[in-house]
Order: C-alpha cells, then structure tokens, then sequence
C-alpha cells in the first residue's frame, strides 16, 4: 500500500492537463465577464458589425 501511495505523489501525469483546464476557465470567466460588462464597447462593436453584414446581405 505505501508503495502504490508513493507511486501515487510522484507521479505528474495529469497535471498539466489540469492547469490548463484550470487556466482555460479563467480565460472563459474573464472572456464572459468583459463581454457582460462591455467596458470596452465590445457588443456594441459586435452587434454594428452583424448589422453591416446584413444589411450587405439584405442589399445583395
């Protein structure tokens, strides 16, 4: 038992695979909160965009 155990702490496998799920859900929650908050105006710029593109559409 105290050999799987040890076997068990030193092995790094997975590890990574963790941070950078841990660090993809940062960058997710941070993504989602500056697009709720628009402090940049990013879903103004967003929406002005699609508008264009329809309106290009709807002309065509």
């Amino acid at each position: 038992m105290q050999k799987l155990l040890v076997r068990f702490i030193r092995e790094e496998e997975g590890e990574d695979l963790i941070e950078y799920g841990l660090l993809a859900a940062f960058v997710a929650a941070v993504a989602t909160a500056v697009i709720i908050a628009d402090p940049l105006g990013v879903k103004g710029a967003l929406k002005a965009a699609f508008q264009k593109a329809v309106t290009a559409l709807n002309n065509a």
